[in-house]
């Protein structure tokens, strides 16, 4: 398996991704500046990698389940305060965040999907890229793992 990686922030780095012996590993292969600089097919498919993605190693577990599984998108735990805000901007009801999740980073997309973003906005929003591609991610399942350590 090897896998195109995108790394958004203010540039676009590209990794390529190999699993080895049931490991993960990153080659990188270089930063982008300019999404058309980006020399793969438009229906060439990758994960996108950007600030909504969750640290390691829970990030390696859920890129794991996503490439191995049908869906496009991964979920985390809403981790802020969720307020319901009427049009006054006033505070009329706060949420219980334990109830919502909300979509993030690593997704699976394709790299015309990023080009024609990039055409479109100057700068990198992954809720703008969802709602410009929306009917992409018409399914999507929480990819939680089961349990995953962390080292202090």
């Amino acid at each position: 398996m090897q896998i195109l990686v995108l790394e958004i922030n203010t540039s676009i780095t590209l990794f390529n991704l190999s699993d080895q012996n049931g490991s993960l590993k990153f080659e990188n292969l270089g930063e982008v500046q300019d999404s058309n600089n980006l020399n793969f097919n438009d229906d060439t498919e990758c994960v996108i990698i950007d600030s909504t993605a969750p640290e390691e190693p829970k990030l390696s577990m859920l890129l794991g389940n996503l490439i191995s599984s049908n869906y496009k998108i991964t979920t985390n735990n809403v981790t802020n305060a969720i307020k319901k805000i009427n049009t006054d901007g006033q505070i009329v009801e706060h949420l219980n965040r334990e109830e919502y999740i909300r979509l993030s980073t690593p997704s699976k997309a394709t790299v015309g999907m990023v080009k024609s973003y990039f055409n479109k906005y100057p700068s990198w929003s992954f809720n703008k890229f969802m709602a410009l591609h929306n009917s992409y991610y018409d399914e999507y399942k929480a990819l939680e793992p089961e349990v995953y350590l962390e080292s202090k």
